[in-house]
């Protein structure tokens, strides 16, 4: 066997097939092995040019029917699944930038997917198991109904929403970037085996293998090598009880950190051994390894914290870590630990060092409540260290750097205006949305605060997700124009006006607002009372308590200073693009489901679909399932019938064209399928799938 390092395109490129044998079992990478991979790759694009991660292993035998003429077939003994994601994924990039870089997406089909000159099956570069290939045939040739409901459909549109959200329409080289880091920057052994090796002994002793050694083995390795006088003493005293304090991830994620705190904003965690050994490749003696040892054992008390607020002595600063460890995500820790070793070298003192954090934290809740994506967070704030230079991490310092351009650091009026109209209930993560209404309940100074520790509280819509007649006739004399009460109940439910904490929802549920009243007026919860006070809950009331809310969380969450942009952030439409790319084939959706979802109204959503390219565009349908008599392609050149396309699809329809009401997905169903975090009972059927 030959074994050489090299890149998916040198794999790809050429008159090569990859086939994958029957003993293969079919493709089976989940969502989180798709996400996982997805920010690995991000990280690589982030780095710029000279980033790179190792993906593995590809394991390659020669078939035995090749002759010297013709494609050259390898049959792929191991790493088939991460082979075949690649595919996919190139085969979403082909797809998302047709119509804007034709260039491109042929550059993918002849470079990447298809053997151009060959014929037959021999076409394809890949060809997965029998199983898979019927599928996957219908996404190389773009078959109507591709990108159906299997595990490689699901993939491909997993591929389809990233890059509609990560998709910047002022940045005309972003997606090509990613297809530059997928085929250059993706490292790959590549092992071919001889023709006389027996290929079925091969992938079973390739399963067969023990633990690998980790990022955090090889360095200890490494290190302890550079120690040949020093290494008993250092490892008793410094490393073994820096490692005994925090788990592998962990002491890996604070060697990656070390490199950040450095100024190091291209590092990426999943190659930290590479780049640390660069670094301490400049340490000539022990004393300096032993130094750079006893550094990081220092970081490791500091981060501990950072990791368990309540191992932090100061009850002030202690309170600030818990919030940020609260909102539960990993992107703060770099500008967290530069804090901490500020404070704890006499820079910052204990409330100077909290006001720091509660910028940070500002910055991440402002960018929730106004719905931008969090692609980019990670490296905004991986940066954030670099461009602070020497500078003490100041509460101001760090404002003045997330002001700056192209930050997206929400202001006053950005977070006004966001919170009469989005989708409060559809963006972030569970626990964040939990974690901004608990501050505002905290930011009433409770003379007897509540253990939120303990208490069993869930978020509650005053007026319910699903409404009585009750509830209709509230709404009704509020419509305006041809509003419908479906489509204003669309645009209230789910903002933030509506929401509230309780341990009663079930009890509550759909219940009238006398009845909601009564127990509301009983609750513990300022927030609570205050709703119990309204004669009764409609549009007016829900805007107004929206409007309330989001001065206390001006104040709770301090904004950037008057260099930061005005411009109105606009998260709608690249919202829409994420949810539609989604729309597997043989679905459809309604404009007001699409609008329930995006925070807008059915109108301007027919609008943006008629004017804008939109991936699946076509299939949103009226309710009713019937094509709008107003919808035309956003290609002029396009003149095919929508109905015929969705039947080629898979749609069914009636002899009136209407859509099958059971192929339809709900508002809950898209912002599932999106990976919206959704916690409705009717979203969840398809997960499995």
């Amino acid at each position: 066997m030959k074994a050489s390092e090299t890149t998916l395109r040198n794999l790809l490129q050429g008159e090569r097939q990859y086939v994958v044998p029957l003993y293969q079992r079919p493709y089976s990478w989940e969502r989180k092995d798709l996400d996982q991979l997805w920010q690995d790759l991000i990280g690589v694009v982030d780095s710029g040019g000279t980033g790179s991660h190792f993906l593995g292993s590809v394991v390659l035998a020669p078939s035995p029917g090749n002759t010297p003429a013709g494609v050259q077939v390898w049959l792929v003994v191991d790493g088939q699944q991460r082979l075949t994601t690649l595919s996919i994924l190139l085969c979403a990039i082909r797809d998302h930038v047709r119509g804007e870089d034709a260039r491109l997406a042929e550059k993918i089909d002849d470079l990447y997917l298809f053997n151009r000159f060959a014929d037959g099956q021999e076409r394809y570069t890949l060809l997965p198991t029998q199983a898979d290939r019927p599928s996957w045939i219908k996404l190389l040739e773009r078959a109507p109904d591709a990108g159906g409901t299997d595990r490689l459909g699901e993939a491909y549109r997993f591929f389809r929403k990233e890059l509609a959200a990560v998709d910047d329409p002022e940045d005309p080289h972003d997606i090509a970037r990613i297809e530059q880091a997928i085929a250059g920057q993706l490292s790959i052994v590549e092992i071919a085996a001889h023709p006389d090796d027996n290929v079925h002994r091969i992938f079973e002793s390739l399963n067969h293998t023990g633990q690998p050694l980790t990022q955090a083995d090889l360095l200890r390795n490494y290190l302890f090598m550079r120690l040949p006088t020093r290494a008993e003493h250092v490892y008793a005293h410094q490393w073994l009880p820096l490692q005994q304090g925090l788990t592998t991830k962990q002491l890996e994620e604070l060697v990656w950190l070390d490199l950040v705190l450095r100024g190091d904003d291209r590092a990426t965690q999943d190659a930290v051994y590479q780049s640390q050994q660069h670094h301490l490749g400049k340490l000539s003696t022990e004393a300096e390894i032993e130094v750079w040892i006893t550094e990081l054992h220092h970081k490791a008390r500091l981060f501990r914290r950072v990791l368990a607020p309540d191992t932090e002595p100061n009850p002030v600063l202690q309170r600030a870590l818990d919030r940020l460890k609260r909102w539960a995500a990993q992107v703060v820790h770099p500008i967290a630990l530069l804090v901490m070793v500020a404070h704890d070298s006499g820079q910052l003192d204990v409330r100077a060092a909290a006001r720091a954090l509660r910028v940070v934290e500002s910055f991440l809740v402002r960018r929730m409540i106004v719905g931008i994506a969090t692609t980019g967070t990670n490296r905004i704030l991986m940066t954030l260290v670099k461009e602070l230079g020497d500078a003490a991490p100041t509460a101001e310092a760090i404002t003045r750097v997330l002001s700056g351009q192209r930050k997206k650091f929400p202001t006053d009026q950005h977070v006004r205006e966001a919170v009469l109209v989005n989708n409060f209930y559809w963006i972030g993560r569970g626990p964040q949305r939990t974690f901004v209404l608990r501050c505002m309940e905290e930011d009433y100074h409770h003379g007897e605060p509540i253990d939120f520790t303990k208490s069993t509280l869930t978020i509650e819509h005053v007026l319910p997700q699903s409404m009585t007649q009750e509830w209709r006739d509230m709404l009704t004399p509020e419509l305006t124009g041809d509003e419908t009460v479906e489509e204003l109940h669309a645009k209230l439910v789910h903002t933030l006006g509506n929401l509230s904490l309780t341990a009663y929802n079930g009890k509550l549920a759909n219940d009238g607002f006398a009845t909601k009243q009564q127990i509301l007026a009983d609750s513990g919860l300022a927030m609570n009372r205050e709703i119990a006070d309204a004669s009764r809950w409609g549009a007016k009331e829900i805007r107004d308590r929206g409007r309330a809310l989001a001065e206390r969380a001006l104040q709770i969450w301090p904004g950037p200073d008057s260099s930061a942009d005005t411009t109105p952030i606009e998260t709608r439409w690249w919202r829409m693009n994420q949810i539609l790319a989604c729309i597997p084939a043989g679905r459809w959706t309604s404009y007001s489901e699409v609008a329930e979802v995006i925070g807008s109204h059915h109108m301007p959503v027919g609008a943006r679909l008629g004017s804008a390219t939109v991936p699946n565009g076509h299939r949103v349908l009226r309710f009713t399932g019937e094509i709008s008599p107003d919808f035309r392609w956003p290609d002029s050149d396009r003149t095919d019938d929508p109905l015929a396309v969705l039947q080629a699809e898979g749609v069914r329809f009636d002899s009136k064209g209407r859509a099958s009401a059971d192929q339809r997905l709900t508002a809950a169903e898209l912002a599932a399928f999106a990976d919206l975090d959704v916690d409705v009972p009717e979203a969840q059927h398809h997960i499995d799938v």
